[in-house]
């Protein structure tokens, strides 16, 4: 493009040039080259329309996905808490998961439980649910938000 313009503005100098000096045959040359000039910085300025509409298109269509992959997320949160609508005991699946303040990730405690370790499950929320875990060694409990998705339902015989 700069290159086009800085080919532009001589030709423009030339043309003037040529036309103080008199000279009919280096004005229609001057002519010929400055129209082509013009023809060139419409066809780049057309490319660059051309290009501005790819990049809009390719925006909204990342959008799109973004929108679609929050949407399915969402519903694999939702089909989660339903595992655990009625559910009262749950154990760990993954090798380890932290308790949260919250039920949000940024909210992540130090501590943790570790696989198969039981608990029970007082409610749900946002892909989390609040446990309560009582440990027989120290006699304590430890309550807060885990993922749901590191839990499974415990089955107990009755």
């Amino acid at each position: 493009m700069k290159k086009t313009l800085l080919k532009l503005s001589f030709s423009i100098l030339l043309i003037s040039l040529l036309a103080a000096c008199g000279d009919d045959k280096a004005k229609e040359l001057a002519l010929k080259e400055n129209k082509e000039n013009i023809k060139e910085t419409k066809r780049l300025e057309q490319e660059r329309i051309r290009i501005e509409k790819e990049k809009l298109a390719m925006d909204a269509e990342k959008l799109a996905m973004e929108e679609t992959k929050e949407k399915d997320r969402l519903l694999a949160l939702e089909k989660l808490e339903r595992i655990f609508q009625d559910v009262y005991d749950v154990s760990v699946s993954a090798k380890k998961t932290y308790f949260y303040d919250k039920p949000d990730f940024a909210t992540k405690r130090k501590a943790f439980l570790l696989q198969y370790d039981e608990a029970s499950i007082l409610r749900t929320r946002n892909g989390f649910g609040y446990i309560e875990y009582y440990n027989y060694q120290t006699e304590k409990t430890t309550s807060g938000w885990m993922d749901l998705a590191d839990l499974e339902p415990t089955e107990h015989g009755d």
